[in-house]
């Protein structure tokens, strides 16, 4: 009787220390080693969420779910894993971890303008051109232009004779949300808000090339606060700059396969912002957020940093998984598109008291966007639940409610100064 005894407690118990044994201590960086073959463990939560899909008359089939933890050692969710999905903007995980791969967090952005003429400091006029040689600066803004041009009133120059002349690759921010920035409409912007701030241009504005004595030179903010802001207000304009700097969806696509290890057959990449024809699989989403994370890590750098914390930042996850069990305790990137059947997508970490780090990527399509937020908002919470409730990030507060640029501006030429050769801005 003692022996049927200890038998069975070891029967009842060996599922628990099982599951408990694959929850190695962690951390962000993904340093403990993934195991040959991932432990499966589907949650309660998981098996309520796809009976609320079909109950509501969605095809499950059209719904990819990956849910496991950090390591990648226990998968407590999957549903069509390694089935393609339009990820939306989930793709700016994507373009963000090229852009800091490429460039790293601290980089900013350079735009140089220049004086393609004389510069007479009596009449403050510059006979000529004002040159501006643009290098893909994603959020060159109204406050930039007051910027420059209280270095050009400085430089002696209130009135262009000639044209405002752009070069290299110049946006402004200010074109909006539209699907694809023209030329035409940042060079008009900018035309119009160096009048705002006192330049008078004669000429209008043209396209030409790069020429002239160097006046100033216009840095953007640091390339990690751009990319929260991008990602927290899933901006497309944003996205899609900083695709073009880093080498275009081509370059982001060719990363993910060479450098991230998804397979080719895997991943499709169109637009940097996620607009439009974009695939990738659910395990391949998590590929990249575990890439992010450890690109994050080498610069002592977490999520947060270039991702929204839920129910705290501004932006598209202000308003969800802001009760107290679970405000915080997500950080994470959204996908929207009303085109392709309709799709809505999440990717991103949930911090657990009794699980740990989870890693999710929830890719619903072909029904309501406002209908599969709310099924997710629900899968997650009950996950929370169900692994003891969740842990804050680093931070509760909104780390974009007062978010003001940190540019800066370096001045080559002022009035009355011998002018600088094209060579000293460099």
């Amino acid at each position: 009787m003692r022996k049927l005894f200890v038998l069975l407690l070891v029967v009842v118990l060996f599922p628990i220390d099982a599951r408990e044994s694959k929850r190695q201590p962690q951390n962000l960086a993904g340093e403990v080693s993934v195991p040959a073959e991932p432990f499966h463990h589907e949650l309660k939560a998981f098996t309520d969420y796809k009976q609320r899909i079909e109950a509501r008359g969605q095809k499950i089939a059209e719904q990819g779910v990956l849910i496991e933890t950090l390591d990648g050692g226990e998968k407590l969710a999957e549903h069509n894993s390694d089935t393609p999905f339009n990820p939306a903007s989930v793709t700016k995980l994507a373009t963000s971890f090229a852009a800091l791969s490429k460039f790293g967090p601290d980089y900013r952005f350079r735009t140089d303008f220049l004086a393609d003429g004389n510069i007479d400091p009596a009449r403050r006029l510059l006979a000529g051109d004002l040159v501006v040689d643009g290098s893909n600066d994603p959020m060159f803004s109204q406050a930039s232009v007051q910027e420059v041009a209280r270095a050009l009133t400085g430089a002696g120059i209130s009135r262009v004779s000639g044209a405002l002349r752009i070069s290299g690759s110049f946006t402004y921010f200010a074109t909006g949300y539209h699907d694809r920035l023209q030329p035409d409409t940042s060079a008009s912007k900018l035309l119009a808000g160096l009048r705002r701030s006192g330049i008078r241009v004669d000429g209008g504005y043209s396209f030409g090339e790069r020429s002239g004595t160097p006046l100033l030179t216009h840095y953007s903010d640091q390339l990690v606060r751009i990319l929260l802001f991008q990602n927290a207000h899933s901006s497309n304009p944003v996205a899609e700059v900083v695709g073009a700097a880093v080498g275009g969806p081509a370059q982001i696509q060719s990363l993910l396969i060479n450098n991230v290890g998804i397979p080719q057959s895997d991943v499709y990449i169109s637009r940097a912002s996620g607009l439009d024809f974009n695939r990738i699989t659910p395990d391949g989403a998590l590929k990249v957020l575990r890439a992010l994370i450890a690109a994050l890590d080498r610069y002592s750098l977490k999520p947060e940093d270039i991702m929204p914390v839920a129910g705290v930042d501004s932006g598209t996850l202000r308003s969800r998984f802001s009760d107290d069990n679970a405000r915080g305790a997500i950080v994470a990137k959204t996908g929207t598109l009303a085109r392709d059947g309709g799709v809505s997508t999440l990717v991103g970490i949930a911090h657990t008291r009794a699980g740990g780090t989870l890693l999710f990527a929830v890719f619903d399509s072909d029904g309501s966007v406002r209908n599969y937020r709310r099924l997710q908002d629900t899968l997650l919470e009950e996950v929370i639940a169900e692994e003891g409730g969740g842990v804050a990030a680093s931070r509760l507060t909104d780390a974009l409610a007062d978010f003001a640029a940190d540019s800066i501006v370096q001045v080559h030429y002022r009035a009355g100064q011998s002018p600088a050769s094209d060579r000293s801005a460099d």
